[in-house]
């Protein structure tokens, strides 16, 4: 084979020598890159750990967790339950203080929601002491025993009552004690309170009977009739006896037989015989009196005693009448009066209006309707919120009161209105006025309105002093050590109200000669009198008949009085009267009347300038 022919397939391989070495050469990197693959590469540094490198997203979160744990906490956390706190409820129980041993003693157990808040669940228990035995009672027990008594619920301002007749047995003075427990809870709670109240009666002697019967339930539009009957069941004549009745608020009294013998509640028995006995029977109505309220009617027998007097009562009865709680109840007040029923001239006055279904059924299209009775009323005045006022009468339905459309078992609300008294009250001589407000309500589910109360209001009657002050005699202006005379004139008007028992008195500052003696008018000179030791003035006005001085000559005193001015009065304007003052007693509204004048001075003097004449000179 010829040289350099490497075919074949013996050929040997190729020597090295044929490579070319060169040193391997450091690569190139980016500087970026670099400097992440020295962080990071051994021998490049401390590696750098993933909290170092996500702190701040680290501490973020931790942060927001924490909020939102705090947040959720109070959002999720349980709530503490309101506490609730006994009820402002008043449990009254009204008794006779004496009964006779095997007699009866009823028992009246008044309940009265004082609070905001609906009492509900309501259960009444009695606890009776030994000899006293349940008999009958209204409402109808729950049991025959007559411990326990159910309750409706009541609103704010509303009450209820129990009635129980027992038969009380034991030893004469003998004292036993009843104990009421009412147990209740407030609306939207569910924990029970108990209210206790107790009353007592004292066993007496049997000689005497004295008993009262009359309706038991009534409702305050219908005329009810009591009969008192007395037995003399002694063995002696009684002599110089009355029955005198008290009738609770509300009552209005129609008529009597036989007819009483002092006002409307009096009757005189000078004998009763050994066994003797009489009836007394009695008619009126409780129209002001409110459904609901039970109202007791109360007599007793008194002696006439050696100092001409009657005692204390030698027996009691009383009876009670519930104002039948009808399915739609209704009733009117004064709203905040410190007045009670007595209104004057010029007031302003709100009524309050409150209404309940008490039925089992909802009441639809509920109406309340009030109508006002009085020619002192100025109807332009009368505004109600949600009624409809047409001269005297206001209405309220569901056009103005959306909860009067339907009206569930045991809801109730209330109204207002408002009307101001005429000042004067009346223009002509009409005497003893009143305002008198009634009220009804209605649904679709019953025929005709049901009655509330009526609201009698007496209007009193404002009087006056006037005063006058002229000149008679001396020196006019007044000088130092010289006497002026001075005629001094009272006159007093009234309004439409007799008053009786009237008195005015006033001071005269001028010393024992400051009053001259026999100068008093002489139609009133027996009805004055002076005190030169006080200096006191006083006029015995007895009394004053209704619109003395507007339809009659006015009630007047003219006396003369004398100033004998000092050197220490120089300059000065001495007052010749001071603190007048008439007291009287209103006859219709029956209450105590005070009125005052100013003081009268030197400047006073009528048709003059007082002010030039007035001063004392030197």
């Amino acid at each position: 084979m010829e040289p350099g022919n490497n075919q074949g397939t013996n050929a040997e391989p190729a020597s090295n020598e044929s490579f070319v070495k060169k040193p391997v050469e450091t690569p190139i990197i980016d500087s970026t890159l670099r400097e992440k693959i020295s962080n990071s590469a051994p021998g490049g540094g401390p590696p750098v750990g993933f909290y170092q490198a996500n702190k701040l997203y680290i501490w973020a979160s931790v942060i927001g967790i924490a909020i939102i744990s705090v947040l959720a906490y109070f959002a999720f956390r349980p709530q503490p339950k309101p506490v609730a706190k006994e009820a402002d409820v008043e449990v009254v129980i009204d008794v006779p203080e004496t009964v006779s041993s095997g007699g009866e003693a009823v028992y009246k157990v008044n309940v009265q929601n004082k609070d905001t808040q609906k009492l509900t669940n309501m259960e009444l228990e009695l606890v009776y002491p030994s000899g006293v035995q349940y008999v009958s009672s209204v409402p109808n027990s729950s049991g025959i025993s007559g411990s326990i008594f159910k309750v409706p619920d009541l609103l704010p301002g509303l009450n209820a009552a129990v009635i129980v007749k027992t038969k009380v047995t034991g030893n004469v003075n003998d004292v036993k004690k009843l104990t009421a427990k009412l147990h209740y809870s407030l609306a939207n709670f569910n924990s029970e309170f108990t209210k206790e109240a107790t009353a007592s009666v004292k066993l007496v002697a049997s000689d005497l009977l004295l008993e009262i019967s009359g309706p038991s339930t009534a409702n305050n539009a219908q005329l009810l009739a009591y009969t008192v009957h007395y037995r003399n069941s002694s063995d002696q004549e009684l002599k110089n006896a009355r029955v005198e009745v008290s009738y609770p608020d509300g009552f209005e009294f129609a008529s009597a037989i036989p007819a009483p013998d002092i006002g409307n509640n009096t009757w005189n028995m000078p004998s009763l015989g050994v066994n003797g006995e009489g009836n007394i029977l009695i008619n009126g109505a409780f129209k002001s009196a409110n459904p609901g309220e039970t109202k007791t009617i109360s007599a007793a027998i008194k002696l006439l005693g050696d100092n001409g007097q009657y005692s204390d009562a030698q027996k009691t009865a009383s009876f009670n009448t519930a104002l039948a709680n009808l399915p739609l109840i209704v009733n009117q007040g004064l709203y905040r009066s410190d007045s009670g029923s007595i209104v004057s001239p010029g007031d302003s006055l709100e009524f309050q209006v409150k209404y309940q279904n008490n039925a089992a059924t909802v009441a639809t299209a509920v109406n309340v309707l009030v109508t006002i009775n009085s020619k002192a009323v100025d109807l332009s005045s009368i505004t109600a919120e949600g009624g409809t006022v047409s001269n005297n009468t206001i209405q309220w339905n569901a056009s103005g009161v959306p909860q009067l459309e339907n009206l569930s078992p045991s809801e109730g609300g209330q109204l207002s209105f408002r009307l101001k008294i005429k000042d004067p009250a009346v223009k002509d001589s009409s005497t003893n006025l009143t305002v008198v407000s009634g009220i009804k309500i209605k649904s679709n589910e019953y025929d005709g309105y049901f009655p509330g109360n009526e609201l009698s209001l007496k209007i009193a009657s404002p009087m006056k002093i006037g005063t006058r002050l002229d000149f008679s005699s001396g020196p006019l202006p007044p000088k130092v050590g010289k006497s002026t005379v001075y005629k001094v004139r009272f006159e007093l008007s009234n309004s439409s109200n007799d008053y009786q028992d009237g008195t005015l008195t006033a001071f005269i500052p001028l010393g024992p000669s400051g009053f001259v003696q026999g100068s008093p008018s002489q139609a009133e000179a027996n009805n004055v009198e002076f005190d030169t030791a006080t200096g006191k003035l006083v006029w015995h006005v007895k009394a004053l008949p209704a619109y003395t001085g507007k339809f009659s000559e006015p009630k007047a005193l003219e006396f003369s009085i004398k100033l004998s001015p000092s050197a220490s009065q120089a300059g000065s304007s001495p007052t010749l009267i001071k603190d007048i003052r008439f007291v009287a007693k209103d006859t219709f509204t029956g209450q105590d009347v005070e009125v005052k004048a100013d003081n009268i001075s030197t400047v006073d003097l009528a048709g003059q300038d007082g002010y030039a004449k007035g001063e004392v000179q030197n």
